[in-house]
């Protein structure tokens, strides 16, 4: 990461969000919504931004496309899934 892009302020010098920061938080907070999730995890409130929320609905596809977690239908409020870890 060069000098000159960390004083444009273009975030590159931000840490990267990953879906290992999902698969931790579900160890202490498992069976969460996708809603509770950007939330816990991101800090991104979805209901109070106009801000897509394409990249953490991805993150979220791709740990489950990996296996690190599952999601089951279950309505609960406007959310239609919850995500949890099967314990070890």
């Amino acid at each position: 990461m060069g000098f000159s892009t960390m004083l444009e302020g273009r975030g590159y010098d931000q840490p990267r969000n990953s879906v290992k920061q999902v698969v931790e938080y579900l160890k202490n907070n498992n069976f969460q919504t996708e809603t509770e999730i950007q939330e816990g995890v991101w800090g991104y409130y979805r209901n109070r931004t106009i801000e897509s929320n394409k990249k953490f609905a991805d993150l979220l596809r791709r740990g489950l496309d990996k296996g690190l977690y599952y999601r089951v239908k279950h309505k609960r409020g406007r959310s239609q899934y919850v995500y949890f870890l099967i314990p070890e």
